[in-house]
């Protein structure tokens, strides 16, 4: 049977030792890494205000094509993406081919603006609320879709009241509203009013599974003589 010798004994110490330092400076790297990561940028900021940012990690790359596979590619009117996180549907929507001179983005964080700003120095990133979106379009933009990842359940009625008077006002007739929530059953009761329900499907591979549902804003005015003609 082979013994250790006091050199071996020494020897094989010394590995353990140098094994540990790499894998304790491994260890801080990577937790360096993580620390400085868009996901965990995002949780540090859903801690902060979790009313506000409403999700507890990032879109999955799923939820984000599927939010961006509504929104129509030949077309000039701007996509206006609200509450725009880590950019993962931002991605998405360049992904599908939307020109990126047709995208506005809006984002309340200063943080998630900033690291939007450094992950798509082309687009016009906005640190804004989405309760002020009138003020920030060019008068008379034509927008052809919002794609909102707005946590509007947790939201004070009255921003959201002032969130969808925007949408109102900005969105074109036809235009495309698409939003998602973790509320996977029902009907957004915020939205009946000027939008019709067009879709709506459950991505299961998200953390927490969401539904994306796809609206279609109404021209209030040729609405009401349509039912009026049906009468």
């Amino acid at each position: 049977m082979s013994r250790f010798t006091d050199s071996t004994r020494r020897s094989f110490v010394s590995d353990l030792r140098s094994i540990g330092v790499d894998c304790a400076t491994s260890t801080y790297r990577a937790a360096k890494s993580f620390e400085t990561s868009s996901s965990a940028l995002f949780v540090h900021e859903f801690l902060r205000k979790p009313t506000i940012v409403g999700a507890v990690w990032p879109s999955s790359t799923g939820l984000a094509r599927r939010m961006a596979c509504p929104v129509p590619v030949q077309s000039d009117g701007l996509v206006v993406e609200l509450g725009a996180g880590t950019g993962s549907v931002t991605q998405a929507l360049l992904d599908r081919g939307v020109s990126p001179m047709r995208l506005r983005i809006v984002e309340r964080s200063a943080a998630l603006a900033q690291h939007l700003r450094r992950r798509f120095p082309a687009l016009p990133i906005w640190q804004a609320d989405a309760a002020d979106l009138i003020n920030l379009l060019p008068e008379g933009a034509t927008v052809d879709a919002v794609v909102s990842s707005l946590p509007l359940r947790s939201l004070a009625p009255q921003l959201v009241s002032a969130i969808l008077d925007q949408w109102r006002s900005v969105l074109r007739p036809g235009g495309l509203l698409v939003q998602f929530t973790y509320a996977l059953r029902g009907e957004s009761a915020e939205l009946q009013n000027d939008f019709a329900a067009c879709d709506s499907s459950i991505v299961w591979k998200n953390m927490p599974p969401a539904k994306v549902m796809v609206y279609r804003r109404v021209d209030t005015l040729v609405a009401d003589e349509l039912e009026a003609h049906e009468l």
